[in-house]
């Protein structure tokens, strides 16, 4: 008796427990879950884009200079605009 005894509350334990993993398993698995999971790992992967582009511009702006305003636009080495000496281009356009 005291041997049945205990298979039978071995075998209801073990049913619970199976239970218990295989609904846990389900939740974690159904589509909700698995989307929420997808979205926040894309989300924390397009914040660390953004962080490593951010930096890789600052570094571009760093090596041309481009942080320092200059005094005097013929400091640049550039003629200053003539918008009287723009050229326009017709639209050329074949038959």
């Amino acid at each position: 008796m005291p041997r049945r005894l205990f298979y039978i509350t071995f075998g209801a334990v073990a049913g619970v427990l199976a239970v218990r993993q295989a609904a846990k398993a389900a939740t974690a698995l159904s589509p909700g879950s698995v989307a929420g999971s997808l979205v926040a790992s894309l989300s924390e992967f397009m914040a660390d884009v953004r962080e490593f582009m951010a930096e890789r511009e600052d570094e571009l702006r760093e090596a041309l200079g481009l942080y320092g305003e200059p005094d005097d636009p013929a400091e640049d080495g550039l003629p200053p605009a003539d918008p009287e000496a723009t050229v326009h281009l017709p639209h050329l356009r074949r038959p």
